[in-house]
């Protein structure tokens, strides 16, 4: 009796499903054989933090149990911070009718609190309003790096087993990348990274250091704070006896209090504003966006 048609036809499709699904299985077995694992750092990491007295030893032990490193190094994040490019375009989006309105909206909606910072600090709110857009869209986007990944890998990133994978895929995009020159920037973003690092974990009474995210530069919070400028400039705004920058009160007055201290004063010309703010971020671009945000808003 002949097979009828329908059942060759099923027999067929089955045949042609298991065929694709062990070309799935194999590119994703690919996939996976290809994936770059985060490395745990050297051990020396660890030992070096042991010496650290300001460091909590609780935290120590659980980051780095039994005198072996549990920090992760990731070649992605060491290559983001060695190799950074500004684009004029990013920063213009801010100075967009539709960002300008955002902003002037947030700062309509909090001026009663927001002027009061400004009596405590001389800082005017549209600064602070400028700065909490750039920096995280008014928290909406605080970042999505673990932070100690973040400081751990750039800790590291000096070390020759690190920097010689983070050139080999830079090249790829900067072809007249030199390794001289990557080289000695990484020697002194691995001692900036450091001395993050250990102000990360002393801020372990603040923040869950092993669980909060931030940008792949390292900063935090709706101001988008490293842990050196959390640690010394971060205050109370709201009065409840804590420092959380991921709440408006505390980042503005935090925001306030490091402006203020680096020079910030009320009239100043735009020149010397935009001098200030490059305490805050190192780009001229950033600079001029902030003061220009500012000087729209009323």
């Amino acid at each position: 009796m002949p097979i009828p048609a329908y059942v060759l036809i099923i027999t067929w499709m089955i045949n042609v499903n298991k065929f694709f699904q062990w070309r799935l299985l194999l590119f994703l077995l690919c996939l996976f054989l290809a994936a770059d694992p985060a490395p745990a750092a050297d051990s020396s990491l660890c030992q070096r933090l042991s010496g650290e007295k300001k460091v909590d030893k609780v935290l120590l032990a659980r980051i780095c149990p039994g005198k072996k490193s549990g920090l992760k190094v990731d070649i992605g994040i060491i290559g983001k911070n060695l190799k950074q490019v500004e684009y004029k375009a990013a920063y213009e989006r801010f100075l967009a009718p539709a960002s300008v309105r955002k902003a002037q909206v947030f700062l309509d909606r909090n001026r009663e609190w927001l002027v009061s910072v400004t009596r405590r600090f001389g800082v005017e709110s549209s600064v602070i309003t400028a700065i909490f857009l750039i920096e995280s869209d008014f928290g909406r986007y605080p970042g999505r790096y673990p932070l100690l990944k973040v400081f751990t890998s750039l800790a590291a990133c000096d070390q020759e087993k690190y920097l010689r994978q983070v050139y080999r895929k830079l090249k790829v995009d900067y072809p007249d990348l030199n390794y001289d020159w990557l080289k000695k920037r990484a020697r002194k973003k691995a001692a900036w990274g450091y001395t993050q690092l250990v102000a990360l974990l002393r801020l372990n009474d603040r923040l869950e250091v092993e669980k909060v995210k931030g940008s792949w530069a390292g900063a935090f919070g709706v101001c988008q704070f490293i842990p050196s400028s959390c640690l010394s400039y971060a205050v109370d705004g709201n009065g409840d006896g804590r420092i959380d920058l991921y709440d408006f009160k505390d980042a503005a007055a935090s925001v306030a209090n490091y402006l203020k201290t680096h020079g910030w004063r009320s009239g100043m010309s735009v020149k010397k504003q935009e001098k200030v703010v490059w305490t805050y971020n190192h780009s001229q671009l950033y600079c001029q966006t902030v003061v220009a945000l500012a000087g729209s808003l009323r």
